[in-house]
């Protein structure tokens, strides 16, 4: 009995990938360093040889389609895997040069980013690290399409092995003299009249951080913009408390008098893929995170300490 061959590459599986998450045939095709012709004629014979349309083509927009929307999971996990086959069957040799790549949610602190890729730079002196710097899904995003070995994040797929690693703290605050301070204690209800600052999603299909839901909100895709423009009066925002200390400290940032709600836990997880288990300079790196974070003050340390074993670097979760 002869096995059905498929009808579309992988490398059209690429194609389509790349389009759906730029939305268009000529970014895809810069991402892909190919014609845009070439891209625009990969896609119609996908959808000739499904039978369906993935697209519809608004001007220059490429807007999934709902059967294109239904796949595009599913392309993506296969690209994902391809790539790490093909990482493990081109001669990829973990204990050589080579480059990691950590996909990290922006609410990480930096000063334990920075001392972990030091520590780790000391270990590893000629291996590089790649930092993909994400916000909400986009470091699951990462591990689904193979761009990531690590992940730092508040949630991450469930097929890798993943371990809480600390609780960020979010404060929400107005500058000094915003509004919202000469109204007493607030309601949820209230906040929602106001301008809310938001965190956008970097993952293709995630959703802005708005907590509330506010009729007015501004989306920013860095936090360094969030806190600027929170700190010059235009707006109210959940915060993380370890980004604006020195506006606490200077008062020129105020938490809001809520009723309820006024500081929110969001607990970031380290994690990485299960076929990765056996490759030391991965779970190495995974421990000098784990140990930045309880060389940190009280209130980053994680709610479930860890520690290594010395014998073969896997991580033994324990409750104190």
């Amino acid at each position: 009995m002869k096995q059905a061959m498929t009808k579309i590459t992988l490398e059209q599986w690429r194609v389509f990938v790349a389009t759906a998450r730029h939305g268009s045939f000529h970014q895809a095709a810069e991402r892909l360093s190919k014609t845009q012709s070439a891209v625009s004629h990969a896609v119609r014979k996908m959808e000739e040889c499904l039978g369906q349309e993935l697209f519809a083509i608004e001007g220059r927009r490429a807007t999934l389609t709902k059967t294109g929307e239904m796949i595009f999971p599913r392309a993506r996990e296969l690209i994902g895997h391809a790539t790490q086959i093909e990482h493990f069957c081109s001669g990829f040799d973990p204990s050589s040069e080579g480059e990691i790549t950590a996909a990290i949610d922006i609410i990480f602190p930096k000063p334990i980013l920075l001392n972990a890729l030091h520590q780790y730079s000391l270990l590893y002196p000629r291996l590089s690290v790649r930092v993909c710097e994400t916000a909400l899904s986009g470091a699951s995003e990462a591990f689904e399409e193979g761009r990531a070995q690590i992940g730092i994040a508040s949630y991450l797929p469930g097929r890798i092995v993943a371990e809480p690693l600390l609780s960020v703290r979010f404060i929400c605050v107005a500058a000094a003299g915003h509004p919202l301070h000469q109204l007493g204690l607030l309601t949820h209800e209230l906040l929602k009249d106001h301008r809310q600052v938001v965190m956008s999603d970097s993952g293709l299909r995630g959703a802005d951080s708005g907590w509330l839901g506010s009729r007015q909100r501004w989306t920013v895709s860095h936090l360094t913009t969030s806190v600027a423009l929170v700190a010059d009066g235009q707006g109210y925002a959940w915060l993380p408390e370890h980004c604006i200390r020195d506006e606490l400290a200077s008062g020129r940032l105020r938490p809001l008098n809520l009723a309820a709600g006024r500081s929110r836990i969001v607990q970031l997880n380290i994690g990485y893929g299960e076929h990765l288990e056996q490759v030391r300079q991965i779970l190495d790196l995974v421990a000098i995170f784990r140990d930045a974070v309880q060389d940190s003050e009280p209130p980053t340390l994680p709610t479930m300490p860890s520690r290594i074993d010395a014998d073969c670097g896997r991580t033994i979760s324990s409750v104190m």
